[in-house]
């Protein structure tokens, strides 16, 4: 009996000490925990980035925008009637019958006051065409076609309602050249022809 007491006396006293002992433990640990906060740095996440601003560059001005089409403007026809086209006024203009006709009567002048312009591909980096007197239905040749064009060609058939000045082609002499050279004509309407005209004619001064 003796025996029997002692040994539950023995593993009371066991059990108390590992109960005193997981105690301690756990006050260290929140000791530790007291003695060494998380720091705000670690525990909230920096904020976002702002997103990168970036200036727009300045935009240059196309070499179209130094014309000066008012050195050679007319006034625009605006109440006429299409006079029927006539196809004997230009020999060659028959071969292209069916472009001719579907952009005569659709389109409106676009040149010199009393002209449509027809215009079409002749192959790369090559357009041709001709421009119809509303008036009397007569054809001519406009001044483009490969003798008009350029291998670097920034713009080409600029031309305006109420001028008589037609750009045929704006081209450079490479494709790293910073500056540009014109193919320019002249509506004469008495002769009924063009003539070349230098650019220093119409470039607006800055």
């Amino acid at each position: 009996m003796k025996r029997l007491l002692f040994l539950l006396l023995s593993v009371s006293f066991l059990a108390c000490t590992e109960t005193k002992k997981k105690a301690q433990a756990d006050t260290s640990a929140v000791v530790q925990a007291v003695s060494n906060p998380v720091s705000d740095s670690a525990a909230i996440p920096p904020p976002p980035k702002a997103p990168a601003v970036y200036e727009p560059e300045a935009v240059e001005e196309a070499p179209s925008d130094s014309i000066n089409f008012q050195k050679y403007a007319v006034s625009v026809n605006k109440n006429f009637e299409k006079a029927p086209l006539d196809f004997s006024s230009n020999p060659g203009a028959k071969y292209f019958r069916t472009r001719i006709i579907e952009a005569y009567k659709g389109n409106t002048i676009d040149f010199a006051g009393h002209y449509i312009g027809v215009v079409f591909g002749c192959g790369a980096s090559c357009i041709m065409g001709f421009m119809i007197d509303v008036r009397d239905g007569k054809i001519y040749n406009s001044p483009l076609g490969e003798e008009n064009m350029c291998f670097w060609a920034l713009d080409m058939n600029i031309c305006r309602p109420n001028s008589r000045l037609f750009i045929s082609a704006i081209c450079k002499e490479t494709e790293e050249s910073k500056t540009v050279y014109y193919k320019s004509y002249v509506w004469n309407e008495e002769q009924k022809k063009f003539e070349r005209v230098d650019s220093k004619e119409f470039i607006k001064s800055k």
